[in-house]
């Protein structure tokens, strides 16, 4: 996959003025206490002292080397870029892995959002958008290229746990703000207090569904692997919390192709609600072997299904499927109505709930890297204010979680509208 920037968002080649004074990157990596042999590397300021690798991460060897490389390799880059020419202010960092499978929709919601931003009062901002095939830590290497060689303010991280877990080990080191779209419980336990999660919690979505959805046998199909486990972890976490359990839980390969024998072994634990906690694509597929199984149940999964991929791979049996998605309150439907429209006109279609999410993860982050004053973006952490977005209200709770009210939406005529009453105001 191409990752130039088919949309006119024009790559950085040396880092920007900041709302810092020259330098300021600088003095950050100058601020972290030094490391012992064998230490594990700490960053400090007057507020905040946190560990480089959180509290989850035992795997260091290989790609704290590649990472230590790329931060020490753009400390040249960084102090060139004190007195390079540059028509913007403020540069953001969008990391798109080539295997994400909204790669369209999240650098289309970006797009939008630093476009709309830059017609708005306030220094102009620049969009790099990286990612990249290769040995396990190289979305974290490029994450961090995207800081010391772009000279990148603030990174959004991708509805992929494991790559935003690399991006937040960057961002411990560098105390650069960080914007996920990863539902993961986890992301939120890796002690980088400068981290704001624009998407409900898995735990919060499936929560809403077993509550609302009235069913006694529930199945869940969830990748294989890291992605698996956590979901699983997620799921179980929710089912127990609503007073319910999960009979069966069936890890699948991403690349699956034989739906037809996963759908049987689906049905021959007799459920009446199968949880579909896939992508868009393969959740699709496998809906439309179960309905034409004969399968007569629920079918529900996450707010990420709200896409086009889903309902072309699902086709009619789309209609029915439940998914969890925030309550537009208050400013946020005109907000939202704004962005779609935006949306439409720029990109020729309509958007889906992948899009939204990264043009607010956008929109907030651009707020907080214009804000007045000589304090640091991290130092607006915990997140103490609200915007309209895209999404619904954007509200943080103090470890970067956001506080959203639910609702359940129902696929019809092949939109999904809200369903009745469920919600959890």
């Amino acid at each position: 996959m191409n990752f130039s920037n088919r949309h006119n968002v024009r790559p950085s080649l040396g880092a920007p003025a900041s709302r810092r004074p020259a330098g300021s990157r600088k003095s950050e990596l100058a601020g972290e206490t030094p490391a012992l042999p064998g230490t594990v590397p700490r960053f400090r300021d007057s507020k905040h002292e946190i560990s480089f690798w959180g509290n989850l991460f035992p795997f260091r060897c290989s790609f704290a080397a590649l990472l230590a490389i790329a931060l020490m390799a753009g400390a040249v880059c960084l102090h060139a870029g004190e007195t390079a020419a540059n028509n913007t202010n403020l540069v953001i960092g969008l990391l798109v892995p080539p295997e994400e499978p909204g790669a369209a929709s999240l650098r289309d919601g970006a797009t939008l959002g630093v476009e709309l931003a830059n017609q708005s009062p306030g220094p102009q901002v620049r969009l790099i958008i990286r990612g990249r095939t290769g040995q396990w830590g190289a979305d974290g290497v490029e994450a961090a290229r995207m800081v010391t060689d772009d000279g990148a303010l603030g990174l959004i991280a991708p509805p992929d746990g494991a790559a935003t877990h690399l991006v937040l080990q960057v961002s411990g080191r560098t105390a650069v703000p960080v914007i996920t779209l990863s539902a993961d419980s986890s992301v939120s336990r890796t002690g980088v207090p400068w981290m704001a999660r624009i998407v409900p919690r898995t735990v919060e979505e499936a929560k809403m569904l077993f509550t609302g959805i009235h069913a006694s046998h529930w199945v869940a199909v969830i990748p294989d692997g890291r992605a698996g486990r956590e979901a699983a972890r997620d799921l179980n976490e929710a089912a127990t919390n609503s007073g319910c359990s999960i009979e069966k839980i069936i890890e699948v390969n991403r690349s699956f192709t034989n739906t037809t024998r996963l759908s049987k072994q689906i049905l021959k634990n007799h459920p009446d609600a199968v949880l579909l906690w896939l992508d868009p694509a393969p959740a699709g597929t496998l809906a439309k072997t179960l309905r034409a199984a004969g399968f007569a149940g629920t079918l529900a999964g996450p707010d990420r299904l709200r896409s086009a991929d889903f309902a072309k791979t699902a086709g009619d049996a789309m209609e029915g499927m439940m998914v969890a998605g925030p309550i537009l309150e208050n400013d946020a439907t005109t907000a939202f109505q704004h962005f779609a429209a935006a949306f439409r006109a720029r990109f020729g279609h309509e958007p889906d709930a992948t899009a939204a999410a990264a043009y607010d993860a956008t929109t907030l982050l651009i707020h907080i890297l214009r804000q007045p004053g000589d304090h640091p973006a991290h130092e607006t952490f915990p997140i103490s204010f609200s915007l309209a977005g895209a999404t619904g209200i954007l509200s943080f709770d103090s470890q970067g979680n956001r506080k959203v009210n639910l609702q359940l939406f129902k696929a019809h005529g092949g939109q999904f509208i809200p369903a009745g009453d469920g919600a959890n105001k």
